[in-house]
């Protein structure tokens, strides 16, 4: 599959982190509290335990069973045991394909001479997994969000239960003094009658 990379201007076609110029895929998302364009490679680098780094297979609610994968002795990344050549010599001291290589990078595409990408599995599945992590992303942020109104709303209310019952006080208040002043009338009346 082909895709013809657009000419656009280079403000705002950035990575908010990496600063990587037109990058391919821009990725709409929070980041540390406050929305950003993120790039593909980032997002995979910062959820590196969220997926297997060689075959790109997501893991963000079922993690394999710890009898089938090797965490990366570097960092949090799961690599399935059938992902790994020569799985039994590396338990010692597994690296992921990142942390092995500091050439490494996520989502590594370059324009041919015809100034197109060309996505392959390979990218694709990477595609998959990002797009994934975005979506369970986002809906983390969308049930926060959510929490968050219920939570303004019951205050909301409480506040006004107060407010209608301060009000209440000082209607009575009112209501009583009137009444006290009418009765002292009253009686300042019979006084000089």
């Amino acid at each position: 599959m082909l895709q013809q990379v657009e000419e656009q201007p280079l403000e705002g076609c950035e990575c908010a982190v990496c600063f990587i110029k037109r990058p391919f895929i821009l990725h709409h998302l929070p980041y540390r509290g406050v929305y950003h364009r993120l790039c593909t490679a980032l997002i995979l680098d910062s959820r590196m335990g969220s997926f297997c780094p060689i075959f790109f297979d997501i893991f963000l609610h079922n993690p394999p069973p710890p009898h089938l994968y090797l965490q990366c002795s570097k960092c949090t990344s799961v690599s399935h045991l059938s992902c790994i050549p020569n799985a039994a010599s590396s338990s010692q001291g597994y690296l992921c394909p990142p942390c092995s290589n500091p050439n490494f990078t996520f989502f590594f595409a370059t324009p041919n001479h015809d100034n197109a990408i060309e996505i392959n599995v390979h990218l694709a599945k990477q595609l998959v997994v990002t797009a994934t992590i975005v979506s369970e992303s986002i809906h983390n942020v969308t049930d926060i969000a959510r929490i968050n109104a219920e939570n303004r709303v019951k205050e909301a209310l409480l506040a006004k239960d107060e407010a209608a019952e301060y009000w209440e006080r000082i209607r009575c208040r009112k209501q009583g003094s009137e009444t006290k002043m009418v009765r002292t009338c009253e009686e300042e009346m019979h006084e000089w009658c």
